[in-house]
């Protein structure tokens, strides 16, 4: 073997690439084999034949005589592997169930064992099996995806759910760690801008392919679709995102108040299946985002048909809202925004302890239908522990505080200006946020401040009393008490959606600079949000498991399938040969566990063996011209 130099033009642009080269005789004179191409080679030319001989030893596994220049050695190794893995994809391919390999004996030695390019299957295994199951490949070929858009699509859509990170970080994992291409089937070129246009693509389609997704899990898992729970969430940017129309500051979900912010919707049914999703500025009035939802919701075809349920919290649940919903066919389950009711207004009402199956005491309700709406007063003694736990710290902390700047004043080296008290003063009422529950007076002399009062107000009071309560109304009449707050509690589902898809899923942050890849972003996996896309599959996945009595999150069901890995093992046989076999390590008692749930073959891909003869290398090399 030798390294040659070629000039290639590309663009009117030329550039130096280096190959790998074999020489040899045929009847019709000398030719030369192209084995590899080396790229361009940054050693010099006098270093060239000693990179040839040492990537031959390496595939011949010889020990070389010298010592090695570091820097050689590494490139060989590199090269070398690339040119096995490369023996191995044109190899075919024995069935990946043991039981059918026919014998297959081999005398070696066993000091020549080396094993190398360890690539992770597992979770891989899971997700490019469910994106065939969700028959991507269909919906993105009717939206006339080349061959190479669709492939660097399912990677973006297996890399989220496997291995989330940026772009350049899912190029790095893909080409150093991961099975998911050898899985897929595919031999792309990966590479972060390739994955950025695709993403974008996505985006453009991203209401049909989640169309698709909706349907196919509808008719996989059976779904009745009686529910719609509806919700918001939103993720931060890094960076100030000053020219962005969509990025707008407001309260984040994330206490990350500091960064600019964007907002997702989400509708899922009652099963946790997502069905539709929409962006809308960072700062954007929630009430005002149903409509635009439900308009969606309606025109879309085989996802869901009129007289289905929304379900939909306090934020959301204004009376425009609510007569959005009514005039869409809609009915509703809402957490009421009004706070206070005529006298005598549950009289009548029948009471009734409901023991709810996540609860650990019993919900005690309140039911009555007025005007063809239907309200439940609902008291829940672990909400009232769990809040009064909660305000009785920021209580605590908050009159501390009080009491630490009083003390203060009378002390030397300390605050005593007080307008420089009445900002201390806000700040802590900023932090804690219950300021308005107390009455504060600041005692002062001239320009400062001298003593402190504060005492809890009526507000304070009410508040306390009020912790544990909520009230539902809806407009479906034929539900009992029970049945009502079963499906308010539902509304968790979508919590546990954005959840999953905050931490599983590497939702936040986002570092692009424009809209359009923003959107991308979160749709299609690209970079640090999850998708859509990829929670479709993730739902299916999860419940399949949840069916079969595995209750795994996807984080653990990652770090179980961890060491699930496909590997090359070589080895020089007696015969003088070099035996290269590329096959998956058997999966252990918890993956065997997940596999067969997921009704998944236990070792994909099979076994690919090649071998070379070192004999009839010697010979060939002694032919070089």
């Amino acid at each position: 073997m030798f390294i040659r130099k070629t000039t290639k033009s590309k663009n009117s642009k030329s550039y130096i690439q280096h190959q790998l080269v074999k020489s040899y005789r045929t009847p019709a004179g000398p030719r030369q084999k192209l084995i590899l191409n080396l790229g361009f080679i940054d050693i010099p030319k006098e270093k060239w034949k000693e990179l040839a001989n040492a990537i031959e030893d390496v595939l011949l596994k010889q020990i070389s005589l010298f010592e090695q220049d570091p820097e050689i050695e590494k490139l060989a190794s590199h090269y070398a592997s690339i040119i096995i893995q490369n023996r191995i994809n044109n190899g075919p391919a024995s069935p990946s169930d043991d039981k059918q390999q026919t014998k297959d004996y081999e005398t070696i030695d066993v000091n020549t064992i080396s094993t190398s390019d360890n690539k992770s299957i597992g979770i891989e295994h899971i997700v490019s099996s469910w994106i065939k199951k969700y028959k991507m490949d269909k919906i993105l070929t009717e939206l006339n995806f080349s061959s190479k858009e669709l492939d660097y699509a399912k990677i973006l859509i297996g890399a989220r759910l496997a291995h989330p990170g940026s772009e350049r970080e899912t190029v790095r994992w893909i080409n150093e760690n991961s099975g998911l291409c050898e899985l897929l089937g595919t031999d792309v070129k990966v590479y972060d801008n390739a994955l950025h246009r695709t993403a974008c693509l996505l985006m453009e389609n991203h209401r049909r392919i989640e169309t698709h997704l909706s349907n196919v899990s509808k008719k996989i898992f059976d779904l009745k679709e009686k529910i719609i729970l509806y919700d918001l969430t939103n993720t931060y940017f890094e960076g100030t995102k000053k020219k962005s129309a969509l990025s707008k500051p407001n309260r984040s979900k994330e206490r990350r108040n500091d960064r600019p912010l964007v907002t997702l919707a989400l509708t899922v049914d009652e099963d946790g299946f997502p069905k539709q999703s929409q962006i809308f500025e960072g700062n954007v009035s929630e009430p005002k985002t149903l409509g635009s939802i439900l308009d969606e919701l309606s025109k879309t075809t085989g996802v869901f048909n009129f007289n289905k349920t929304i379900v939909i919290d306090a934020g959301i649940a204004f009376e425009e809202n609510i007569e959005i919903i009514k005039q869409k066919k809609f009915h509703y389950v809402a957490v009421s925004r009004k706070r206070s009711f005529d006298k005598g207004f549950w009289e009548n009402a029948t009471s009734k302890n409901v023991k709810l199956s996540d609860q650990k005491t019993a919900l005690k309700i309140k039911y009555i239908k007025k005007d063809e709406e239907a309200w439940l007063l609902c008291h829940s003694p672990f909400k009232e522990a769990k809040e009064k736990s909660i305000l009785g710290k920021k209580m605590e902390k908050f009159e501390a505080e009080l009491i630490k700047i009083d003390t203060g004043l009378n002390r030397k080296r300390t605050i005593k200006k007080h307008d420089k008290v009445i900002e201390r003063i806000g700040r802590l009422k900023e932090r804690y946020g219950i300021g308005d529950l107390y009455n504060i007076e600041i005692i002062k002399k001239k320009d400062l401040a001298i003593e402190i009062k504060f005492t809890k107000n009526t507000k304070g009071k009410i508040r306390e009393n009020k912790v544990g309560k909520y009230i539902l109304r809806t407009n479906r009449l034929d539900l009992n008490g029970t049945e009502i707050s079963k499906l308010h509690k539902s509304l968790t589902v979508v919590e546990d959606c954005f959840r999953s898809m905050k931490s599983h899923l590497g939702i936040r942050p986002i570092h692009h600079e424009n809209d359009f890849s923003t959107m991308a972003h979160i749709f299609t996996c690209d970079l640090q949000v999850i998708t859509v896309i990829a929670y479709h599959i993730l739902a299916g996945i999860l419940r399949t498991l949840k069916s079969n009595g595995i209750n795994y999150n996807l984080e653990t069901i990652r770090n179980i399938l961890s060491t699930h890995s496909r590997v090359t093992t070589s080895f020089k046989t007696n015969d003088d040969s070099i035996v290269n076999i590329r096959t998956t390590n058997t999966p252990n008692i918890k993956q065997t566990e997940i596999y067969k749930a997921l009704n998944l073959k236990l070792k994909p891909l099979g076994r690919i063996k090649i071998k070379t003869s070192v004999k009839e290398k010697a010979k060939s090399n002694d032919k070089k011209v």
